[in-house]
């Protein structure tokens, strides 16, 4: 959960741009319309929005050679040039070139922190994206990617006061609301957890991560229903979600409804063929109905992909002693389970 997310307002900044081009309100001298640099600009943001961005980087090389001084060429020519070589390097000396001219261009600022961060140049970029917050205080968008930034950096303090910042601003910004939950979870706030899931996925009930802890938070709590509807919601979202499977299999087993726990141990096995529990839950299952054949099937591939099991070298054993009345493959599985550290008395009677 604390893996950093490059932010989809970044990604998504260039097409705002080609939208609408604004000038920075300023002291620092800005060409006017009519001005050759300006009208290079404009011609630049019609190059974005028509997806040209190598004839936006010459307009805005020209317009930057006509007008040195213009901080928001400079800031438009770095995202450009970003966008079309990925190379953050450069993006990174127009930005600072772009700040330099205007120290006061709020967005500038926040762009070249998220560069910086992309480049993982984490306390610069904590730096200039505070920079911009100092300068815009409402700017919550920043907030969250600084509160985001001290998650990976393991600053969880500063991470935690950062998203309740961001919600004090914005109620219902998701990703402050999921990060907050996680950290409640983490530290045995459920009730908290619960209520900060329960609004993120109020207010959109298409947050599949939402919907998974919130599933988690009720299976911890034994409130089993709510938890199975929660992960229900989840593979309604993403239908191939592995770990909901695994938990709605997990719970339909608990609630014994075993034809529908088979159902998504089953899903779990197409989308993640080395997950070994997966197995061993199926062969328990499959031998609950009967199906011998099939779960010896299961057993073996789980111990296949986990040998050192000391749960499947059991499981395995009492198969074979009490389904296939083959006690000399059970004595072979019943050893290994006890040198790897089992400790059933039964087992150490039988050996002996």
């Amino acid at each position: 959960m604390n893996n950093f997310h490059w932010p989809s307002s970044f990604q998504k900044l260039l097409m705002s741009i080609s939208i609408f081009i604004v000038f920075s309100l300023s002291f620092w001298p800005v060409p006017g319309f009519g001005h050759p640099a300006g009208e290079l600009y404009h011609q630049a943001g019609k190059a974005i929005q028509n997806q040209n961005f190598q004839e936006a980087e010459t307009l805005l090389q020209q317009s930057i050679t006509e007008f040195p001084s213009y901080p928001e060429a400079h800031h438009l020519l770095g995202l450009v040039q970003y966008q079309r070589t990925q190379n953050a390097n450069t993006a990174i000396q127009a930005l600072k070139q772009a700040v330099q001219l205007n120290p006061t261009f709020v967005q500038a600022h926040y762009d070249l922190g998220l560069l910086l961060l992309k480049k993982e140049k984490m306390e610069e970029a904590q730096r200039e994206i505070q920079h911009a917050i100092t300068l815009y205080p409402g700017f919550w968008e920043a907030r969250l990617t600084l509160a985001k930034s001290f998650d990976q950096t393991g600053n969880i303090d500063k991470a935690i006061q950062g998203y309740e910042t961001v919600l004090d601003q914005e109620p219902l910004a998701s990703e402050a609301l999921l990060h907050l939950a996680y950290h409640s979870m983490q530290g045995q706030q459920h009730d908290r957890a619960q209520e900060l899931l329960t609004r993120l996925t109020t207010h959109d009930s298409q947050h599949s991560e939402g919907w998974y802890l919130l599933g988690r938070i009720f299976e911890q709590s034994q409130q089993f229903v709510q938890a199975l509807e929660a992960y229900t919601h989840v593979i309604q979202i993403i239908p191939d979600h592995p770990d909901a499977h695994y938990n709605l299999g997990f719970l339909y087993q608990q609630q014994n409804q075993p034809q529908q726990a088979i159902e998504h141990f089953q899903r779990v096995r197409q989308l993640k063929p080395t997950d070994a529990e997966a197995y061993v839950n199926l062969g328990v299952l499959l031998v609950a109905e009967k199906q011998i054949d099939q779960a010896e099937e299961m057993y073996q591939k789980g111990l296949a992909l986990q040998p050192n099991s000391v749960e499947g070298q059991f499981n395995m054993g009492a198969f074979y002693e009490f389904h296939q009345a083959d006690l000399q493959k059970a004595k072979h599985h019943y050893q290994k389970y006890l040198d790897l550290g089992g400790t059933d008395v039964r087992i150490q009677e039988l050996m002996k």
